[in-house]
Formats: C-alpha cells, structure tokens, sequence
C-alpha cells in the first residue's frame, strides 16, 4: 500500500521536532551532572538552557522570513545538521564555555527547524485537514517531552551526562536523512515564484535584538535589581529597538515581517489569545516540582510520573482536538481547552495538601489533555487567512510567541511566589524550603496558590480574547456582505 505523500513529509519534519523538544527536556535533568563534572555554580550552569532559549528566540522570525524566501527544505536540512554538529561539540566539550557555543550552534539550528516544521505541515495536509497535522504535531511535542526526561536521566546515571548529546546524535541524522529524502520544495510550499524577494536584514537584526534584551529583561539572570537604573536603561533600550523595528518594516517594501496581518482581527486576537494560554500552561512543568515535593511531601520519582502524566494528556489531547476542529471548528475546542485549563488551575487552588495521591495524577493529566485540546486549533486560527507564501513566518511567529509567554508565565509566578514569601519574612530561594519548618511550607503553599490563581485569569484571558476575536470578526463579515 502506497504511504500519502503528507504522512512521509510528517514523519520526517515530526521526527526532527521530536528529538529537539526530547533534547530540550532531557537537558533539565542533567545540569546537575554538568555543574559537578566542570565544578561550576548551578547559576553558571544554567546558562546552558538560558541561552538556548536566547538563542532559539531571537532567531525565530529571521529564519522563518528565511525559509519562505530561499525554500523550507534547504532551511530544515541545514537546521538538523547544525543541531547535530551542535549536539557533538556538546558531547566532547572539555569546559562550559566549549558546551555553551556547542548549545548556540544546536539551538540555531532548532530554530531553523521550529521556523519551518509547522509550515510544512500545513503545506502538505489539505485545508480540511489543518487540524489534524497540527494536532499531530501536538502528539510529536508531547512525546518528546516525555521521553527526554527518561532517557536523559537513565543515560545520565549509567554512562554519563556526555552521552545524552551523543545519543541525540543519531536520531538527528535519521531525521536528516528522511528530510533529504522525502522533502521537495514543489510539494512541501517553498516559494514557487523565480523573482527572488530581498531578505531584510536590518529587520531581522532589530528583531533578534529586541527579543533578547526583552526575555533578558523578563527572566532577569543577572538578578539586577528591580530599582536599579541598569534594568530600567535595558527597559528603555528594548522599547527604542520595537519602535525602530516598527518603523523599519512599515517603510520597507519587503519587510521581514509584514505588520498589516494585525489589522485582521481574528488574526490578533488568536495570537493573543496564544500568549496568554502560554503564559499560563508553561509554569505547570515548572511549578509542580516544588509544589509536590515541598508542599504535598511526594518523593522525586512520584513527582516525575505527574510530568509525565501531564505529557501523555497533552499528547493525546492534541490529536483529538486537532482532528476534530476540522470538522466542528476551532472556536469550540480552543474555549473548552482553556476552560478545562482554568479548572485545572482552580483544582489546585483548593486541593488540600493531604490529599491523595491519586488526585493531583489527575489533575496533572486534566492540566495536559486541556493544553492539547486548545493548542492546535488555536494554531489553526492564527494562519486561517494567510497566504501559502508567509506560512512559514507566521509559523515562526506562532513559535515565538509559545516561547515568549511561556517566559512571561514562569516569570511572573516565580516574582509572585517569591515576593509573598519576602513580604512573610522568608528571603531564601524557594528550594531552599525543601528543609524548612511546617508554619514557612505553609507560607509556600499559600504563595503557590496565588500564583495559581493568577495563571487561571490568564488562561480566562484568553477565553475572552478568542470569544471577542471571532465576534469582531464576524461583524466585519457582515458589513462587508451588506
């Protein structure tokens, strides 16, 4: 029996996504492993994750723009072989800073791939399928960020850290090798026409920059204080670059990014609705960790099955709802994903800390399903009526944006939790708390559910912002008609 063209092209650009989210997630588990074996600070070490997501950030758009100019296949190639060349630096690197460039070239590279995988699938799978692809690659993420964690942790404890990035090697190259293979410009929606448009570097420069003083601003790494001239003059720097930058692509006839797609209303209203939902699933992974082994008291191991609970919901939810909007339409699943992520949150809020076990596994799960459910629809909404030519900078776009709210969620939570156990008297780091006494755990329990309360009014937030873009949008339909 003959494979459609459109589950290949999906199995090579899944496979390639895959491996990077596995990469990424694996990552967490062995900075441990990585401080010891080049006896630096925790702090120092986690520049290896800060600056790939720098890195992957700042280099969305600029290569999405890339990729709709000079073909997604030649960009998606040179992505996995930079991630994988990346991945060997990593694996024989002798001090961090050796690790750290070996991490910018890999996370390059991911870029290249995240700039282009969303748009190929929309490419290849017809219109009413939209949902399905894209739920798919819903299902491809999830099972990523469920194998990373087990893999690099079981390879990590028995041959060593070096040898997650070596590992990560030979998939690259079978995603490599199929994408050579399979992929071809013709089918997969690389631009058809020979007059070549011109790439706006200036744009690209302005974006890359201000999106990373913006994510270094938001996580603030250096911690300099909040009163400190420094952090406001980076404030005022990056508000003078987005300001440049706007000018910049409203006079140039071919502009990076092309600024009129927010005069269509569904269109900003969908990305904003995406922001917010980012901004509140993206601390659940974060925020868990603590507030199951510090407040509920559940070991390491337990803690890790609620990760990978909420994975396996978001995995298969993915699928569901992203088949189903095309037949029942996007609006329906993006409300009941979110709704279902609000009460996620709400049931976190009132779960008491003796609670059973088995009561928090399914709320992790709950918490999953709803993010696939609203995911890929919303996905869908966004790029409803783009042309086939800005496909991939809009997928980029909706990329960045996953990135950029998800550290807007982390963010603000971490800044909320920590500013209440200040305001209480406890200056320590919240993992510090792992050893505290009972009357400051409670402080913590109390803090985390303030946070909980505010990352359930984003995703309410973004309720309404999908709800107030499709009303707009459908009034303007009609003034049109009449």
């Amino acid at each position: 029996m003959l494979i459609p063209y459109k589950w290949k092209a999906f199995g090579a650009v899944s496979l390639s996504l895959f491996v990077m989210v596995m990469d990424q997630s694996a990552l967490n588990v062995i900075l441990p492993e990585i401080a010891e074996s080049f006896s630096v600070r925790l702090s120092i070490v986690s520049w290896v994750t800060i600056i790939g997501g720098l890195t992957i950030s700042s280099t969305l758009l600029p290569l999405g723009k890339l990729a709709d100019i000079m073909g997604r296949r030649k960009v998606h190639i040179i992505g996995m072989g930079l991630f994988g060349i990346g991945s060997l630096i990593c694996y024989f690197s002798s001090n961090i800073s050796t690790l750290l460039a070996g991490r910018i070239l890999s996370s390059i590279g991911s870029s290249m791939d995240q700039a282009v995988v969303m748009a190929i699938v929309l490419a290849v799978f017809p219109k009413n399928e939209r949902g399905k692809g894209l739920g798919m690659i819903t299902f491809a993420v999830g099972l990523g960020a469920i194998a990373g964690p087990l893999i690099g942790g079981q390879i990590s404890q028995l041959i060593g850290w070096r040898f997650v990035f070596l590992i990560m090697f030979f998939p690259t190259f079978l995603a490599l090798s199929l994408a050579y293979l399979v992929l071809k410009d013709t089918l997969i929606g690389s631009p058809e026409s020979s007059e070549k448009e011109r790439y706006d570097w200036k744009g690209a420069t302005y974006s890359a920059f201000f999106i990373i003083i913006l994510i270094i601003n938001i996580i603030n790494p250096l911690n300099i204080a909040y009163s400190s001239p420094i952090y406001w003059s980076l404030w005022l720097i990056c508000i003078s670059i987005f300001i440049i930058f706007v000018r910049s692509q409203l006079t140039n006839p071919f502009p990076m990014f092309n600024l009129y797609f927010f005069t269509k209303w569904r269109f900003s209203f969908a990305v904003a609705a995406r922001l917010t939902g980012f901004m509140s699933n993206a601390p659940f992974w974060f925020l868990i960790p603590f507030y199951a082994t510090i407040v509920l008291g559940y070991s390491i191991s337990l803690t890790g099955i609620l990760i990978f609970l909420n994975a396996v919901g978001m995995s298969f939810a993915g699928t569901i709802g992203g088949r189903l909007s095309d037949k029942f339409g996007t609006l329906k699943f993006i409300l009941t994903g979110l709704l279902a992520l609000t009460i996620s949150w709400i049931l976190l809020i009132f779960l008491p800390s003796n609670s059973p076990v088995i009561y928090i596994a399914f709320i992790s799960l709950f918490n999953g399903a709803s993010n696939g459910l609203w995911m890929a629809p919303n996905t869908s909404e966004t790029l409803e009526d783009i042309d086939r030519n800005s496909q991939g900078i809009i997928s980029a776009f909706n990329a960045l944006i996953r990135n950029v709210g998800s550290v807007i969620g982390i963010s603000i939570s971490t800044t909320l939790i920590t500013f209440i156990l200040i305001s209480n008297g406890l200056d320590v780091e919240i993992n510090d708390l792992k050893t505290g006494s009972e009357s400051e755990i409670l402080i913590l329990a109390n803090a985390m559910r303030y946070a909980f309360v505010m990352l359930a009014s984003f995703s309410i937030l973004g309720i309404v912002l999908s709800i107030c873009g499709r009303i707009k949008d459908n009034s303007l339909v009609k003034k049109r008609v009449i």
